[in-house]
């Protein structure tokens, strides 16, 4: 059994950490059509514009001559989330390839991304931040909570519109870091599984007589799990006996799961990142602790098959995790859906040539993530105003964009609430069967209480 641990531990490890360099400055392209969405501002597309004649305002990051905009991305290529991070960067250029294919923003703007690697550390993350932020319009993507974190204060001091590679809803507090259109937060993901497991799974997944707990990650991107968990137990009254917290740099998770086994907890929330997850759920098998498992979105990635199944593969993976069962909550769609804005993924993935280990749900999500940017792009150029403080001001002006993920259509306002994007939530369970290895088993839900929830308390 100690040999099992140690094996999920390290595999684990290897598949989240593994890939190569970036570079630094990258003009994406492709060569592709963009896709539509249904409330981009119209703009008529010209190859070469006049910007004298479109009188758009401009500051830092824009140049005047070629209409070029660049955007500063904060990646994870190395680290302890390189898996997540080289997959969530390769959708980002993959969407504006597309982009500058057709000219750019608007048929007209082509896009400059300029990429630092902060390896999912918050120190370096302030370091690669300073060196590009003068340079740049926007951030269009910063990974990480805990990196985005210690960035986001400078960059309102800046006028420097941030787009969070991360779903904590702390961000709606903001005027300067926007959400993904596409996906929750982990307060709805934690908030909505409960509802879920109590009054729609059929069997309950938890029921008057379970025990119910939390291990989370002890940051910004953990809290907002956890204040979720607390939001649904004091809806909904189920019986929370055990919590409990790790660092980020923990490799050793027996004293959490040891805990929670003593505790006679049979449903186990975790908000953590793949490598915590997999040594989790190992030491959990060596144990022979099999509690009901759910998982925040950034818990859970295709490669973790592999590392969990060992010798056996990814189909031993699969029936590993569905033994306790695990469910993964988030919003994306399998990657083989019908639905039109799946549909388009793919075919700019295939011109775009992405490596097929690189496509994951975070690829999803850094792809939907340039997505949700353009729009706030569109809606200043419509303005006029490509300033710094002139895209900021844009966000509002968002509303009703609809991908055809299945999610409906979501946009911006003025007030936290209206910041969060979205409060839709999906169930899934691992499965070797499909591109991003899990495969619903719910329809888009949310909580009835969660219409009473409000960001700013």
């Amino acid at each position: 059994m100690r040999k099992l641990i140690a094996l999920v531990a390290v595999l684990a490890l290897v598949a989240v950490s593994c890939g190569g360099e970036t570079s630094e400055t990258t003009l994406a392209t492709s060569t592709t059509e963009a896709p539509t969405t249904t409330s981009a501002p119209e703009t008529d597309p010209d190859p070469d514009p006049d910007p004298d004649a479109m009188e758009m305002l401009s500051d830092v990051g824009f140049d005047p001559e070629t209409g070029t905009i660049k955007l500063g991305v904060l990646a994870a290529t190395t680290g302890p989330i390189a898996g997540i991070g080289q997959s969530l960067l390769a959708g980002h250029q993959a969407y504006w390839g597309a982009v500058n294919a057709q000219g750019g923003v608007g048929g007209t703007y082509p896009v400059e991304l300029v990429i630092r690697d902060n390896a999912y550390n918050p120190e370096t993350n302030v370091v690669v931040y300073n060196e590009i932020k003068d340079e740049v319009l926007a951030f269009s993507s910063t990974i990480g909570t805990p990196t985005t974190a210690t960035i986001y204060e400078d960059a309102a001091g800046e006028d420097l519109l941030v787009a969070a590679g991360s779903l904590a809803s702390q961000w709606a507090l903001t005027n300067n870091v926007v959400l993904n259109l596409a996906s929750n937060t982990y307060f709805a993901q934690f908030a909505n599984a409960p509802y879920w497991a109590m009054e729609i799974a059929d069997p309950p997944v938890i029921t008057d007589a379970s025990v119910v707990g939390i291990v989370y990650q002890a940051d910004d991107y953990g809290q907002d799990c956890k204040d979720g968990y607390d939001f649904a137990q004091e809806n909904l009254g189920f019986n929370a006996a055990y919590e409990a917290t790790y660092a980020a740099t923990d490799t050793d998770y027996s004293a959490q799961v040891g805990g929670a086994q003593a505790a006679g907890v049979d449903v186990l929330f975790l908000c953590t990142l793949p490598t915590a997850l997999a040594t989790m759920a190992g030491t959990a098998l060596a144990i022979q602790y099999s509690p009901v498992l759910f998982g925040s979105s950034p818990s859970y990635i295709n490669v973790l098959l592999g590392a969990l199944g060992g010798e056996g593969g990814a189909e031993a993976g699969a029936a590993a995790f569905n033994s306790f069962p695990f469910y993964n909550l988030g919003t994306s769609p399998t990657w083989e859906s019908d639905l039109p804005g799946m549909q388009q993924m793919r075919t700019i993935t295939e011109a775009a040539a992405v490596p097929t280990e690189a496509i994951t749900a975070f690829y999803y999500f850094g792809f939907t993530q340039a997505q949700t940017f353009e729009q706030i792009l569109l809606a200043a150029i419509e303005n006029g105003d490509l300033t710094r403080k002139g895209l900021v001001s844009a966000v509002d002006l968002v509303q009703d964009v609809d991908f055809g993920l299945g999610g409906g259509a979501a946009g911006f306002g003025p007030t936290p609430k209206d910041r969060i994007t979205t409060n839709l939530d999906a169930i899934a369970v691992a499965t070797a069967g499909n591109q991003f290895g899990l495969e619903p088993v719910s329809d888009f839900f949310v909580a009835p209480y969660m219409s009473e929830w409000d960001p700013a308390g």
